[in-house]
């Protein structure tokens, strides 16, 4: 139990370190103001190349959830991951939204369907961690998230 604590405070600062990295790079080439609209704008239009990923940012900005710092997110932290997607949500830069693809195939992702668990490793530490699993995507935030039950609720009424 004690290294299951200890892989997700590690996700979570690795979140958070992704989050940060990605506005000190943007600001050498940007001014400030054009930052935050280039970078959120940018990002839902030309690097969310995957229709999924896409249509998760559509589904969370109609409700009215303000979607930033989109990343490629980190896709070695689950086992079996083909891609992944991060964003911040509503400004919660430390409990940032993950979404990954994972190969239909997995035994890991039919465990995970089954569990609610997906299998995580990180610097040679394996734990399971809670997921929300649509279809051969896990969606995991943070459970500190002031928002993370409703977003839950809302992917598994738009996403299924």
């Amino acid at each position: 139990m004690k290294k299951f604590f200890m892989l997700l405070l590690v996700a979570l600062i690795v979140s958070a370190l992704a989050a940060c990295s990605g506005d000190d790079k943007s600001n050498d080439n940007q001014t400030p103001e054009k930052d935050s609209t280039e970078q959120t704008d940018g990002a839902t239009s030309g690097e969310l190349e995957n229709d999924y990923y896409k249509n998760v940012v559509e589904i969370l900005k109609e409700e009215g959830y303000e979607v930033t710092n989109i990343t490629g997110g980190d896709p070695e932290f689950f086992t079996d991951t083909k891609s992944s997607f991060g964003a911040e949500v509503n400004g919660e830069d430390m409990l940032t939204l993950q979404l990954f693809e994972i190969d239909p195939n997995s035994e890991h992702l039919k465990n995970a369907k089954e569990t609610g668990m997906g299998q995580a490793e990180f610097e040679g530490e394996v734990a399971e961690l809670p997921v929300l699993v649509i279809g051969n995507h896990y969606i995991f935030m943070a459970e500190g998230h002031p928002d993370q039950l409703d977003i839950y609720k809302l992917f598994q009424e738009k996403l299924k």
